[in-house]
């Protein structure tokens, strides 16, 4: 069929995410799934798995040959060069590229009120608004929504609990609902967007496998440690908020995580895309994840989600 989606050439596979999404497309017979790496890059990936290598600055000739025969890109890079996302995109059009899948997989930056309060998000929705400009040449885009990365944002102590000392930053009361998926979880999404061409195309799309508290989250973790109670450290979302600007204003982008954080655990309903947006969980066949507890359990004993 003209619209199958089969030949994925990820670029940015090394990091956070891509690792999870080059896993679930790899073990999908469907797929035949590659990776497109620059030359200084210290990633490693399966022996099986053609890379395609290109300069940093991501050059118009050998991006090109990188993308020949290929069916969809799944852009991975970093948010900090706009530049180097649109020409791909563009060199991705000349190379007959059906569909790209921008590196969304977070926030909800369709929201406004999420752009305002994390301004460096402003980067991705420059990407999405050029291939919402692009539509018309033939490619197609789909933005995946995620929430937090559940199992890494533990792991990493970025949400604010440390799983080795047992202490936890709770903001606020902490009772505000969060969302968030397992990285397993969006690498199957990706896979699934792709094999739904029709259903997917040029809108973004709403996953999660959890809707829960930070005080939930807490709770599973200290029966996941011997019952234990952890440390408690309390901070407002307003003081993570102002820290993070403040730092942005200095040049510190470490502020990007307070902001984040004010953002997911202070921002109440509005922020909250599943109260306002269709959940693509039915559709996409995502199963329904093990309960937050075994999922907690598994994270804190280093066992794979």
């Amino acid at each position: 069929m003209a619209d199958e989606i089969k030949n994925v050439i990820i670029a940015g596979a090394g990091g956070n995410l891509g690792p999870s999404i080059l896993e679930a497309l790899d073990k999908d017979p469907y797929f035949t799934v590659s990776v497109l790496s620059r030359k200084e890059s210290s990633s490693t990936f399966p022996s099986h798995i053609k890379v395609h290598q290109v300069d940093s600055s991501y050059p118009e000739d050998q991006v090109l040959e990188a993308l020949k025969g290929q069916d969809a890109i799944v852009l991975l890079l970093p948010p900090t060069d706009i530049s180097i996302h649109k020409s791909v995109i563009d060199t991705a059009i000349k190379a007959g590229v059906k569909r790209v899948i921008p590196s969304e997989f977070g926030s909800d930056t369709s929201n406004p009120a999420v752009i305002e309060q994390v301004p460096v998000f402003k980067g991705k929705q420059e990407v999405t608004d050029y291939l919402k400009s692009k539509e018309g040449t033939g490619l197609s885009w789909t933005g995946i929504i995620t929430g937090g990365f559940f199992d890494w944002g533990l792991k990493s102590k970025f949400i604010g609990y440390d799983l080795e000392a047992h202490k936890a930053v709770i903001y606020d009361d902490g009772n505000n609902p969060v969302l968030a998926t397992l990285l397993s979880t969006i690498g199957t999404a990706v896979g699934s967007t792709l094999k739904n061409p029709s259903l997917t195309a040029n809108k973004f799309i709403f996953i999660n496998d959890f809707r829960v508290s930070q005080n939930e989250i807490l709770a599973s973790l200290e029966k996941a440690t011997g019952g234990e109670k952890w440390e408690i450290e309390r901070r407002t979302t307003a003081e993570a908020k102002s820290s993070g600007f403040e730092k942005l204003s200095k040049g510190d982008f470490s502020g990007v995580q307070d902001l984040i954080l004010a953002s997911i655990y202070g921002g109440g309903d509005e922020f909250d895309y599943s109260l306002h947006n269709e959940s693509a969980n039915g559709p996409l066949g995502l199963d329904k994840p093990e309960s937050l507890d075994v999922i907690v359990e598994k994270v804190v004993k280093g066992e794979k989600v």
